[in-house]
């Protein structure tokens, strides 16, 4: 009997594990879906009522869920607060402090970065430029992050349970 529950606890902790990894994947591609939003929305606010960027942001992060919202809630928090500081710099302080929440790559990360760089430092159409490029940017990723998530998400649900079944048979 102890070794029948010995090894159900194996197989669903090498199957949770399996799908934990798997769920990064998708979690990542749900971020980048949800940051390209989040620079629409910012484009919205800069183009059509041309919001301050720290209210826009704050707005912004009211209306996205999960980290990425909080990321744009605390950035419009820091701009608000930060005078003597450009919004660049205020930008990459907030993404580096979210980087363990945010399940993005490197990759991704530069991409965020080099728009962070351009942020309110040039005027409304040059901003706009700056912003549809980042979503061009962003959508590539976002297309890359989906292939990968579909070729890699299967297998790790499928090896956490062979893992799990493995050590059950090994151990008998």
């Amino acid at each position: 009997m102890i070794k029948l529950f010995g090894s159900l606890i194996i197989l669903l902790v090498a199957t949770s594990f399996g799908f934990r990894m798997a769920s990064r994947y998708a979690e990542r591609s749900k971020q980048l879906r949800l940051f390209i939003n989040a620079l629409q929305l910012l484009e919205t606010e800069i183009l059509y009522t041309a919001t301050p960027l720290s209210e826009a942001c704050r707005k912004i992060g009211t209306r996205i869920p999960g980290p990425v919202g909080t990321f744009f809630a605390e950035l419009g928090h820091k701009l608000r607060e930060g005078q003597g500081v450009t919004a660049g710099e205020i930008w990459r302080e907030t993404l580096t402090a979210h980087k363990v929440n945010l399940r993005l790559k490197e990759a991704d990360r530069d991409v965020l970065h080099s728009f962070g760089q351009t942020l309110g430092i040039s005027d409304r159409q040059d901003q706009i430029k700056h912003i549809q490029l980042a979503l061009a940017h962003l959508g590539t990723e976002e297309q890359g992050a989906r292939e990968e998530q579909s070729k890699n998400e299967k297998m790790w649900r499928y090896l956490g349970a062979l893992m799990g079944l493995t050590l059950v048979i090994l151990l008998y």
